[in-house]
């Protein structure tokens, strides 16, 4: 599972609180990788008892009291160990878009429906999540200890989802387009 180490990740770069990486997550990470609060809330928790994390509680006057989570030497090791160990995970993904298109014949007006949802779902996020995502990474790049150098592997994985994007729309309209022929 990848989230934690998300996580180690993000933390490495700076101590967070569980508000601030999930804020991270929806702007700049969500274009390959949704984690809700919830789960990233957990999986602090599950890490700071595994010892790859510490916290401290830092009071506030005007706001609520907040927990701020640092990774640990030990959290530093993990994270680099499984970079190390990562291998494309590509193959056979699990896709209910394509499974529901495989037996799209047997419903053949949901199946164009939903093909033509994928559709606009691409053209939006190329024309509004790509450039909101872009402005983040830039904006993260400027704060961020050694961010111009980081930001031009995270603009690697925008132009990833961007590229999935485009080639999901054009299979999705050819697929349109050969269903609407058959009719």
């Amino acid at each position: 599972m990848s989230l934690p180490y998300g996580i180690l990740g993000l933390l490495a770069y700076k101590e967070s609180t569980g508000y601030d990486l999930t804020k991270i997550f929806e702007d700049s990470l969500n274009n390959f990788w949704h984690a809700q609060s919830s789960q990233i809330y957990r999986e602090l928790g599950r890490l700071e008892s595994d010892g790859l994390v510490t916290s401290r509680s830092v009071i506030q006057d005007t706001r609520p009291n907040k927990r701020v989570y640092t990774v640990t030497e030990a959290g530093r090791k993990a994270f680099t160990d499984w970079l190390g160990k990562a291998e494309p995970a590509l193959k056979n993904p699990h896709n209910s878009l394509l499974m529901r298109v495989f037996f799209g014949a047997d419903d053949t007006e949901a199946t164009l429906v939903m093909l033509r949802q994928c559709l606009e779902q691409c053209l939006s996020e190329l024309e509004d999540n790509c450039s909101d995502i872009r402005r983040n990474i830039e904006e993260y790049a400027r704060v961020m200890p050694d961010g111009v150098e980081k930001s031009k592997y995270w603009l690697m994985t925008l132009d990833f989802g961007a590229a999935n994007a485009r080639a999901t729309a054009e299979w999705a309209k050819h697929c349109i387009e050969q269903i609407e022929k058959e009719r």
